[in-house]
């Protein structure tokens, strides 16, 4: 795999990056936090979507993208001699080939299931292959012997078979609980069979009682239905006598309510008779009425007028007192703006005054932080030389002068003192050096008193600078509210002189008193009108009462016929009670034989079915006895072929351990030789996995600085062409990421000439890196800055020739504020 051009669009601090790779050794530099490591997480996420990325889909998206603008990362690359293009989005992606205008694939599940197709990888396995992490150099030797060999089995693949065999092992014990399970529920097949033959016997009983009852209940049934026609007809005369009776005294009823009513007509005719003499003394007292309305009706329209010119005088009163008050209000409001200007101009100033102090502030925090880093990884060096040191001169000493120098393997002889002694004064030197950037980390760790100086005075412009905006705000709030106040009084101003006109317009002269005695007499008379109405109501009923005296009479005597009539036919139909009753005691024993015949045989049906659902149960119980049984066999039989499949998984992960170790030497091997141009020809991991480096079949006691960066080179090199072997691609292409982190400025150079010697077998080297220094051996190198103007990064080819194709600061301001 080869990379071509990668387009970045609102992802992370990215807002829009483009970047062109060439072949050869390419350096991606910039300071932390700049944005580098975001280029590699882009292509991650191209190819492999979501899966592949820090935090959620949501977090990619550039913070200040605007409006619809959408996130989108674009790759062009070259696998297998065809060059792809692919491009992702938060909600869709598209895969093309270079030379093809319809897509290969589309959808973000669709392109990713084609590209991990063609690269043959998982996301693991991808990163595994082409890419080294921070520190990933020096990985196998932090661990121990147990974690190097999981490493390795999991990069390789192999720990999967760790996974299936945990699999196997959880089945397992499922087997065994289920098996412990159903011998719990198994019961005594003798206890079974015994409970099969009481059951068999109680059905045979049950059977027996079963038809003594039938025969019991027929002849029961038998005798009731003898009775029950009599007794039908009983019941039939019985009911129509009770009707009978029933008629005869609704007639009596009937016959007292029409006596009473033609009572009551005879007393009301007498009333009506004396009111007639009353109605004309009464229409003659009501013949005042009309004037008075009149009158009523005036006095009523001045009472509304007063009413209402009382209402208007209050509302008049408010309303001047509101003028009163706004006119107050709007000469403050205007007081208090009036200072405007002035204070607009004193916050300009004070702004420009704040910003300058700030800028003062960050530079003095950044070169501080410089600082302390600076002193930081000096510490970490001369540590690290220190222990070499150290344990040279150990070395030195147990060996005495018949040793060995422990940098060029050389007998030492007569030079051991000069040796030791330079040794150890490089040691002394280191150690000083240690001491001064120990205190000077000391010094360092504490905020100098000049930041927090600057602090102070930004705290201090940034309290001014909100002073003096509240004080604008609240001389512009007064402004606006005099404006509002001032349309608000000449509106309660015109309400008022319209008040004032509708008073004037309203008629007077209302007399309270002469309107009370008027609507006095008004009552009296209303009242005594009342009274006519109600007389004269009363008279035109004279007539309807007359007719209904007469009708009353009519029916009293066609109810004293029907009372006749019902009492002859009663005496035809001769019921006797006491017969009635007599043979009703016969008809109820009769059915209380027959439902107690009824109810012994419900119960033998209900014993006999007992009894045979009692026996069904043992059978099932039976069957289910021989079921569990060959269902334990069968449990049993699985939880054996579970434990020997254990087993053989445990033994293929130990065997395929045991072979990575001699194919990675193998490959490691190659790699050695062409990069010491066969001054060492062979690399070894032992059963430890530990790294060993042979010369002439031997191996080396002690190997330098570099010579321990070369091993480590080679096995990681060695770990992706494994990778990239057995997923049938070809290893041309390799990334580092802050590979320089732990290491000092000489092997730095060593690591870098190193990478410079791989490119005839790797088309292909990028290095991703904050430490200037390494540019110098590099074919193309891109720089990685943060703007803090805009809060992207930009990237800049600045490799001699090439053209800046990235954005300038001043144009990535300009898309951001579209």
């Amino acid at each position: 795999m080869r990379l071509i051009r990668l387009a970045l669009q609102n992802f992370r601090q990215h807002a829009d990056t483009q970047l062109e790779f060439r072949p050869g050794l390419t350096g991606i530099i910039g300071p932390n936090g700049a944005g580098k490591t975001t280029i590699l997480e882009a292509i991650a996420w191209v190819i492999y979507g979501t899966p592949a990325i820090r935090g959620t889909r949501d977090s990619i998206r550039f913070n200040r993208a605007l409006g619809r603008v959408t996130e989108k990362v674009e790759l062009e690359f070259e696998l297998r001699g065809e060059t792809y293009r692919v491009w992702r989005g938060p909600r869709d992606a598209e895969l093309y080939r270079a030379d093809g205008e319809d897509p290969v694939a589309r959808g973000l599940s669709e392109v990713t299931r084609q590209l991990r197709r063609r690269l043959g990888m998982s996301y693991q396995e991808f990163f595994n292959t082409y890419f080294t992490g921070q520190k990933q150099l020096q990985f196998l030797g932090a661990m121990g012997p147990t974690e190097r060999a999981r490493f390795l089995s999991q990069v390789l693949g192999y720990e999967r078979l760790r996974a299936a065999q945990t699999l196997v092992r959880d089945e397992r014990k499922v087997l065994k609980g289920k098996a412990d399970e159903l011998r719990q529920n198994l019961g005594d097949v003798e206890e079974l069979e015994r409970r099969e033959e009481e059951a068999e016997a109680r059905l045979s009983a049950a059977n027996r009682l079963l038809v003594e009852a039938e025969k019991e209940e027929k002849e029961a049934a038998d005798g009731f239905s003898q009775l029950e026609p009599v007794w039908g007809e009983l019941t039939s005369a019985r009911e129509r006598d009770r009707h009978l009776r029933e008629e005869l005294r609704v007639l009596g009823t009937r016959r007292e309510r029409v006596l009473k009513e033609r009572k009551d007509f005879d007393a009301e005719l007498g009333v009506l008779a004396d009111a007639s003499k009353n109605l004309s003394e009464l229409r003659s007292a009501v013949g005042l009425l009309q004037g008075l309305a009149a009158e009523d009706e005036k006095l009523r329209v001045l009472s509304e007028a007063e009413s209402r010119r009382l209402d208007l005088a209050k509302q008049l009163e408010v309303q001047r007192e509101r003028v009163e008050t706004l006119s107050k209000r709007v000469v403050e409001e205007e007081t208090h703006g009036e200072a405007l200007e002035d204070l607009k101009k004193a916050a300009a100033g004070q702004e420009e005054e704040r910003e300058r102090l700030e800028r003062l502030r960050e530079e003095m925090m950044s070169r501080w932080q410089r600082d302390a880093q600076d002193v930081e990884s000096g510490l970490r060096i001369l540590l690290r030389q220190a222990a070499e040191l150290e344990n040279q001169i150990e070395q030195l000493e147990a060996a005495g002068p018949d040793g060995v120098c422990p940098t060029c393997t050389r007998p030492l002889g007569a030079e051991f003192d000069r040796v030791l002694g330079l040794l150890r004064g490089q040691y002394e030197e280191v150690v000083q050096d240690g001491k001064w950037h120990r205190k000077r980390q000391e010094q360092l760790s504490s905020e100098p008193a000049e930041v927090t100086a600057a602090t102070e005075q930004v705290g201090a412009a940034r309290e001014e600078h909100e002073r003096l905006k509240t004080e604008l705000a609240v001389a512009e709030a007064a402004l606006a509210r005099a404006a509002a106040m001032r349309v608000e009084l000449e509106e309660d101003e015109s309400r008022a002189r319209n008040l004032a006109g509708a008073i004037a317009a309203l008629p007077e002269g209302y007399d309270s008193d002469r309107h009370a005695e008027v609507r006095q007499r008004l009552e009296d008379l209303r009242k005594l009108e009342k009274q006519i109405t109600q007389l004269e109501t009363r008279l035109e009923r004279q007539v309807q009462l007359k007719g209904a005296r007469a009708e009353a009479e009519e029916e009293e005597k066609q109810i004293r016929a029907q009372v006749i009539d019902m009492e002859a036919k009663r005496a035809e139909l001769g019921f006797l009670e006491e017969r009635y009753a007599a043979v009703g005691e016969q008809y109820e024993a009769a059915r209380g034989r027959r439902d107690g015949a009824r109810l012994n045989l419900e119960r033998a049906r209900g014993e006999a079915d007992a009894a045979r659902q009692a026996a069904d149960a043992t059978r099932r119980e039976k069957r289910e006895h021989q079921k569990l049984s060959r269902l334990i066999r069968q449990r049993e039989a699985e939880h054996r072929l579970h434990n020997d499949l254990d087993a053989a998984l445990a033994e293929l992960r130990d065997e395929l351990n045991d072979r990575v170790r001699p194919e990675l030497s193998e490959i490691a091997s190659v790699f050695l030789t062409e990069l010491t141009d066969g001054r060492y020809n062979q690399i070894e991991i032992n059963r430890d996995y530990e790294v060993v480096v042979l010369d002439g079949g031997e191996e080396k006691p002690v190997i330098s600085g570099g010579e321990e960066d070369l091993a480590n080179l080679v096995l990681r090199l060695a770990i992706s062409q494994m990778i990239a072997d057995r997923a049938g691609q070809t290893l041309s292409l390799l990334i580092f990421d802050e590979v320089f982190g732990g290491l000092d400025e000489h092997r730095r150079e060593s690591v870098v000439h190193l990478l410079q010697r791989l490119q005839d077998r790797f088309e292909q080297v990028i290095l991703i890196t904050h430490i200037e220094s390494v540019r110098e051996g590099l074919d193309q190198v891109m720089r990685v800055a943060y703007d803090e103007t805009t809060g992207g990064s930009v990237v800049h080819d600045e490799s001699p020739g090439a053209s800046d194709e990235a954005l300038e600061v001043e144009d990535l301001a300009a898309l951001v504020s579209e």
